[in-house]
Formats: C-alpha cells, sequence, structure tokens
C-alpha cells in the first residue's frame, strides 16, 4: 500500500470550477487574504485557472463599457469608480492569494506569464493604470510584446489613447521590441479615438529607411478604414470629403511602397466614397480592383447598391446584384435585398418589391421586421394581391425567432423614468 504522503494529490480546479466559486467569494465579500484558507492537500492553482478567474473579475464587478466608435461623441464610462476601484482591488488580491496564501503547505510559487497577462488586462479594464505599470514593473522578464500588444488594445477600446501611447513606450524599460502587430494595434487604438496625428506619426515611423517594423497592408487598411468611417460620420460635407482624400491618398502611397492592397481595402474605399458621393471614383477603384487581379466579393457590390438604391436608381443597384451573382462573387444576401426594397416601396413600385421580398424569403433570408412591415404596409395602399399567408407566417417566425436570440446576448434597454 501507498502511504499517505506518496498519494496522488487532487488536480488543480478547472476554471469551470474555480470561476463560480469567485463569485461566491465575491458575493459573500470574503477576503482574498489568509483568512480564506484552502485545504492543506491542495496543490495549488493552475496558470491556466488563475488567468481564467482573473479574466472573470471584471465581467462579474463591471459593466460591459461600450466602445467609443466615434470619439466626436464619446459613449459616458458605464462603470462607476467605486467599481473601479474594487474590481483593481481584487484583482491584486487574488493574484497574490492564489500564489501565497493558497500554497500555505509548501513554498511560494512564482507568478507565470498567464496570470500576469490577465491580471494586466483586468487592471486596463478597472482603469488602475499606476497599479498596472507597478504590475508590469515589478515582472518585467515575464512581460511579452504580446502581453503590452493586448494592453494598448484594451486601452483603445476604454477610450485611453494617451496611457495607450504611454504603454508602447514604456516597453523599452520592460525590456520588450515592438513588432508590426503591436504598431498595427497601437495605430488602430489611436484611428478609434480620433488621434489620427499620432496614427500618422507612427506610420512616418514605421516608413522611415532602417525601421525594424515595416508597415504592411493591415496598417494601411487600419488607417483607411478609420479615415473613411470617421469621414462618412461627421456631419460636414467638406470635413468629410477630406477625411476620404486623406483615405485615397494613403490608398496611393500603398502603391507607390509596393504594397498591394487586398480586398478588404478596397471595400473600405469603395464604401467610404459610395457613402459620400463619389460613385465615379469608386468605379474606378472597383475596375483597378479587378484589372489587379483581387476578386470582390459580397461587401463591394452592397456599396454600390446602397448607393444607387439611396439616390433613386433602382434599376442600377437591381444591375449590381444581378452581376454579383452572374460573375460568381458572392449571393445576394439580406443586406444586399433591404436597400433595394426600400427604394422600391419609395418610389411606389410595390409590385416588383412584393417579388422582390418573396424571393429573399425563398432564398432563406429574414427579412427585418420594419422591411417586412413597410412591403405590407405598401401592398394595403396600393390594392395589390396580399403575401402568400404560409410565406408571411414563416417569415413571423424567423423574425420572433431572431429577436429571442439577439435578447439572450443583448441587455433590455429600458427608459429612464423619473
Amino acid at each position: 500500500m501507498s502511504t499517505p504522503s506518496s498519494a496522488p494529490l487532487p488536480p488543480s480546479p478547472s476554471p469551470s470550477r474555480l470561476v463560480p466559486q469567485l463569485l461566491v467569494a465575491l458575493l459573500q465579500r470574503r477576503r482574498f487574504d489568509t483568512t480564506l484558507r484552502v485545504s492543506p492537500t491542495f496543490p495549488g492553482f493552475s496558470p491556466h485557472s488563475i488567468a481564467a478567474a482573473l479574466d472573470a473579475i471584471p465581467r462579474l464587478v463591471l459593466p460591459r463599457s461600450p466602445r467609443r466608435l466615434c470619439p466626436q461623441r464619446p459613449f459616458p464610462s458605464a462603470s462607476s469608480p467605486s467599481s473601479r476601484r474594487l474590481s483593481a482591488a481584487l484583482t491584486l488580491a487574488f493574484l497574490s492569494w492564489s500564489h501565497d496564501h493558497a500554497h500555505a503547505h509548501a513554498h511560494p510559487v512564482q507568478i507565470s506569464e498567464p496570470p500576469l497577462r490577465a491580471a494586466a488586462l483586468a487592471l486596463t479594464r478597472a482603469h488602475a493604470l499606476s497599479p498596472l505599470f507597478r504590475l508590469l514593473r515589478a515582472h518585467a522578464p515575464l512581460v511579452s510584446t504580446a502581453a503590452i500588444t493586448d494592453v494598448i488594445r484594451a486601452l483603445g477600446e476604454e477610450g485611453l489613447p494617451r496611457h495607450a501611447l504611454a504603454a508602447f513606450h514604456r516597453m523599452r524599460q520592460l525590456r520588450c521590441a515592438p513588432d508590426a502587430q503591436c504598431y498595427n494595434t497601437l495605430i488602430a487604438a489611436l484611428c478609434q479615438n480620433g488621434r489620427f496625428r499620432d496614427a500618422r506619426f507612427l506610420l512616418d515611423q514605421m516608413e522611415r529607411p532602417g525601421a525594424r517594423c515595416k508597415p504592411d497592408t493591415y496598417t494601411y487598411t487600419v488607417l483607411i478604414s478609420w479615415y473613411c468611417r470617421i469621414g462618412v460620420g461627421t456631419g460636414c460635407r467638406k470635413a468629410a470629403r477630406r477625411r476620404i482624400y486623406e483615405a485615397g491618398r494613403l490608398f496611393r502611397r500603398m502603391g507607390e511602397k509596393g504594397i498591394e492592397p487586398d480586398v478588404v481595402t478596397y471595400n473600405c474605399l469603395i464604401n467610404g466614397m459610395c457613402k459620400t458621393y463619389r460613385v465615379e471614383r469608386a468605379h474606378e477603384v472597383f475596375d483597378e480592383m479587378l484589372r489587379k487581379g483581387c476578386a470582390p466579393n459580397r461587401v463591394t457590390y452592397n456599396s454600390f447598391i446602397r448607393y444607387y438604391s439611396v439616390v433613386n436608381q433602382v434599376d442600377k443597384a437591381v444591375e449590381w446584384m444581378r452581376e454579383m451573382v452572374a460573375r460568381g462573387h458572392g449571393m445576394a444576401s439580406m443586406s444586399t435585398y433591404t436597400p433595394i426594397i426600400h427604394s422600391l416601396c419609395e418610389s411606389r413600385h410595390v409590385t416588383e418589391a412584393r417579388q422582390f421580398l418573396i424571393d429573399m424569403a425563398e432564398s432563406g433570408h429574414v427579412p427585418r421586421e420594419h422591411t417586412y412591415k413597410l412591403v405590407k404596409a405598401a401592398i394595403d395602399d396600393a390594392g395589390e394581391d396580399a403575401l402568400p399567408a404560409e410565406l408571411c407566417q414563416s417569415i413571423e417566425d424567423g423574425i420572433t425567432a431572431r429577436f429571442r436570440q439577439v435578447m439572450q446576448i443583448k441587455p433590455i434597454m429600458r427608459p429612464v423614468t423619473r
């Protein structure tokens, strides 16, 4: 028989078991210190389980903060300062307890890279930037370029571009060398928060002779995409055209540097030009796309279809849709049918709108509720034949099923009553 000392120790708890226990400790307001003891035979948490628990702390304490997609209209912070302080304190306390107090029966173990990265991201979500940088400096040998890249991405999502730049410049103190992905992530974070001048400065640094990290297709695509997105979102036509012009300049700059754009780059530029009514230039970019052998996809055609539907040239929109299917560049989807149907209803072509809705449903795409009601109202006003009862029931069931699926993911937004 084996002695008790040689008996196998129980395995480390999996993250699926540790996270509910962490939630119970939080609800009971238990402190992560020596008063929270574990069994003497407990072998200790694995780095993976500790990282999973640290990832769960911001989700349990902080509400989900919306992304700041439009820097001109920043979203208010979704979490209060007290909840952020609580999240930061729990992160540091649990990190220390899981490596020290939970191993009271043996020597404390050193922090490994996965828990350190998870703790850094949790502190970033809590806006605890001073503890974040102290933690990184204290464990500088474990800090990797990938971990700093994740921190920069999280800072951009939290609307903290200045601190994202600070994290990038502190990489030298942490003995990390930025790579192309780190540069691209920082450029995306700056553009996401409207810091285009800083993003262009980083691009100029990457383009200098002898630079360690050269720009690639993704670098230019990020800038072009955000220039077009911000340009379309602004209410000033002059400012919108200026943004699209800057995107076009970057697109030409890619060719001068010998970097071939991909289909995503073409789609971003074409979509921005169509939404700012520069369709002639969009056609030129589309022809160049075909000439260089870059096959367009459904997103490319949908940009032209939406433009011609908005300007009430629905015949050209239908022509683009049929050309997409004929060339084998994609199949019509809900985003393809919807602008055409709306344009047909607005121009009083009810028969064609009815047929397109039937084709859309028969091809397996459930229309939006607004589109479905718009076509039904137009049919009633024009005195056309009603939609088949079976088709209506199928569409309504699909709309209900989609609504239930969305409600499982998104919270219910109720109006504030006073």
